[in-house]
């Protein structure tokens, strides 16, 4: 009879990584990850030394530094903007009419750093969602459109000329789209030192090689003693809690899941080598205005080009002398970020999702994996 396992996990990237190191901390063994490659949307060029997906990691990001080697410095005060025909960096003499704003901004910031250090900390142990609810300040965020926020607190200047380009060269959708609560989240670095990052693999392999299965789920059954799950290149597997550690997409088709996500981001990305235009090399991070398919062009270390962008079939040419595409990659989506819709943790009888699914960013998924860990461990105060 095939061994059923206490607990599977499906889905090797952050979060699930994070469900499976604290379980391994916890000496709990009796359980499987299984996944097609470990990292999921943190996702390496063939050289290991540049990251196509997940690309900066902050330094409040305690609970996953164990897991990434940090790179370059990312100087916000070295940024190049392009708005409207005109091209400039964060402290030029434009920001000069908006230095009240960007006070103003600052100290919002601070406040709400504040307040989700202390929501990193109460999900460990507690719902995400509930700890969300939970804390006045984040929850009304949660609920608010970016656009209606920054109006209403005075922000309108700064935000268009200069956080619109931030976020939609990271986040790859308008401030329009977006709640307050991922406006201020995605903003932080303007107060936190962040960085490019490498990401361990090799040391996250080694953990992890005696509980990996490399495979994929291709459908879930509940049955009397647990759950029954299809896999691509064995037979079956069966365990008594499951975890959906997977992209909310993938999640929701797995568990067919009547509720709605979040809004999906799709974005190409095109890593290059090659001899940039003047125009784009005066610094290594160009960022675009809201309404361009242009979304940035970031310099590599190893002196090649990261290349976003919202269509398929971009004018090279506009911006590189001449080009060689190493590798084409198209996120579809790459998350789920737009809107405020929520998605519960408990999705039936010891059947857990995890993710990205309500918070994006590395550090929040990865706390999420660890609280599911400490639930399945029966340490969670919830």
């Amino acid at each position: 009879m095939p061994k059923t396992y206490d607990t599977i996990i499906i889905g090797a990237g952050i979060s699930g990584i994070g469900c499976a190191h604290k379980l391994l901390e916890n000496k709990y063994n009796n359980f499987k990850i299984v996944s097609p490659m470990i990292g999921g949307r943190i996702f390496e060029s063939d050289s290991k030394t540049i990251e196509y997906g997940a690309y900066y990691v902050m330094n409040i990001y305690h609970n996953t530094a164990p897991f990434v080697k940090k790179g370059r410095k990312i100087i916000p005060a070295q940024l190049i903007f392009h708005n409207k025909g005109q091209s400039y960096k964060f402290l030029d003499k434009k920001m000069l009419t908006h230095f009240p704003e960007l006070v103003k901004l600052l100290f919002i910031l601070r406040k709400f750093k504040k307040h989700n250090e202390k929501l990193k900390k109460s999900s460990l142990y507690r719902s995400q969602v509930n700890c969300l609810k939970n804390d006045k300040y984040l929850w009304e965020l949660y609920n608010k459109k970016a656009k209606d926020f920054v109006i209403e607190k005075g922000l309108k200047n700064i935000t268009y000329d200069y956080m619109a380009e931030v976020l939609h060269g990271t986040a790859f959708t308008p401030i329009e789209n977006l709640n307050a609560f991922t406006f201020l989240h995605f903003s932080l670095p303007l107060i936190v030192p962040v960085h490019e990052f490498i990401f361990k693999n090799k040391e996250v392999t080694e953990f992890l090689k005696e509980n990996y299965i490399k495979d994929e789920v291709t459908g879930i059954k509940r049955n009397r003693n647990g759950y029954e799950l299809s896999i691509k290149l064995k037979s079956k597997l069966y365990c008594k809690n499951l975890v959906i550690a997977t992209p909310p997409h993938i999640s929701k088709k797995l568990l067919n899941l009547k509720q709605e996500l979040r809004g999906p981001i799709s974005a190409h990305m095109f890593h290059l080598i090659g001899e940039i235009r003047d125009k784009w090399n005066e610094a290594d991070n160009n960022l675009f205005e809201n309404k361009n398919r242009m979304l940035a062009i970031s310099h590599q270390r190893d002196n090649s080009y990261l290349f976003y962008s919202t269509g398929k079939n971009p004018d090279f040419n506009k911006y590189f002398l001449n080009y060689k595409i190493l590798k084409h990659k198209y996120w579809n989506p790459a998350f789920n970020i737009e809107n405020s819709n929520l998605v519960d943790f408990v999705q039936g009888d010891n059947l857990y999702m995890i993710g990205d699914n309500n918070i994006c960013g590395i550090e929040q998924t990865y706390i999420y994996g660890m609280y599911c860990a400490n639930k399945i461990l029966g340490k969670t105060k919830d």
